[in-house]
């Protein structure tokens, strides 16, 4: 995997991601924040949305956000988790998170934290074979 170096406008995204869940922390409802950042330079944030009978990830809250707003390409991806309200932290998205950022934008760098480390790849990189549809795969045969 090709790792790219972290930038101040990445450590501008982290910031962004964790302000948004600071704001809207709860318990049991919001603990984690993400925030992406659009060609055109615009940042979208959202929390994740909880309940007893789904989990929406904040990843998939913030692309649509900038969907919804027109945009269709972008720079950079990051979540961050205020678990128990306490210390933020960046996290690694999940396998759905990752299957959506790919779809969405395959060079789109996602910034995730390995063994500890801060670390930023392609979302290419990050999920190397995606799920294809039936539909999309008699196609290629």
């Amino acid at each position: 995997m090709e790792y790219l170096p972290i930038t101040e406008s990445d450590r501008e995204l982290i910031e962004a991601a964790t302000a948004v869940i600071r704001r809207n922390y709860v318990q049991g409802r919001h603990h984690v924040g993400s925030a992406v950042r659009a060609r055109s330079g615009r940042i979208f944030a959202g929390v994740h949305l909880d309940s007893n009978a789904i989990d929406v990830c904040a990843e998939a809250v913030a692309l649509g956000m900038a969907a919804s707003s027109g945009e269709r390409e972008f720079d950079a991806i990051v979540a961050v988790s205020l678990a128990n309200g306490d210390t933020p932290h960046v996290l690694s998205p999940c396998g759905t998170c990752r299957e959506l950022i790919k779809f969405y934008g395959p060079d789109t760098a996602v910034i995730f934290v390995e063994d500890g480390d801060l670390k930023k790849c392609r979302a290419s990189d990050l999920l190397p074979g995606p799920y294809v549809h039936p539909r999309e795969a008699q196609n290629n045969t």
